[in-house]
């Protein structure tokens, strides 16, 4: 099962490419930023890479500590209901 969406995800990244290609050919630069943020989303998903792992990239690159780890929401404790 698993195989069959990595293959799919990767039809779709190829074709994303050749899409980029020609955005470019034609002068469409910010068309073509776009694809490829898209084809980079799909190849990220088919290798498993995550948003942390990113970060932590992105950190070294620019020669920085990777920034602290965000919390996807605050969670308020109500008290129980007597």
């Amino acid at each position: 099962m698993k195989s069959t969406i990595d293959r799919k995800l990767d039809l779709m990244a190829r074709s994303l490419q050749e899409h980029i290609d020609l955005a470019r050919e034609l002068k469409l630069d910010f068309v073509a930023q776009l694809l490829t943020m898209t084809a980079m989303e799909i190849k990220l998903r088919l290798h498993g890479i995550t948003e942390q792992e990113i970060d932590t990239i992105c950190a070294r690159a620019e020669r920085k500590l990777p920034p602290e780890r965000r919390q996807s929401a605050l969670v308020i404790n109500f008290p129980t209901r007597t």
